[in-house]
């Protein structure tokens, strides 16, 4: 079982985007990226990352966090979304970034 697991996940991260398309099973992807001053992690993770990656079929539910570092507060989402932790459909390609600025 354990072997057919890995199989399946090494040939989803093996084929692009389109390949995947192609074959009848819609993708869409979401990049997050931190801003200077903190990470970013997908509510199901503990470890805050500079940037990570998440494919899922259109319409799943993502949660994301913000993650200041010392001396930095969350600002809001490059998209003007303000919520953190941030919850919403992807229902499409996404690329956002979490903004931290210093405080003074």
């Amino acid at each position: 079982m354990k072997k057919l697991l890995l199989l399946s996940l090494l040939v989803l991260f093996s084929c692009s985007k389109e390949e995947i398309t192609d074959s009848n099973y819609a993708v869409v992807v979401l990049t997050v990226n931190a801003s200077e001053g903190g990470y970013v992690r997908s509510i199901k993770s503990n470890k805050g990352r500079l940037q990570f990656t998440i494919v899922r079929p259109p319409g799943s539910e993502i949660t994301i966090d913000a993650l200041p570092a010392d001396g930095y507060y969350f600002f809001g989402w490059s998209n003007g979304w303000i919520p953190n932790p941030l919850t919403f459909k992807l229902n499409s390609d996404m690329e956002i970034t979490a903004v931290f600025k210093q405080i003074k």
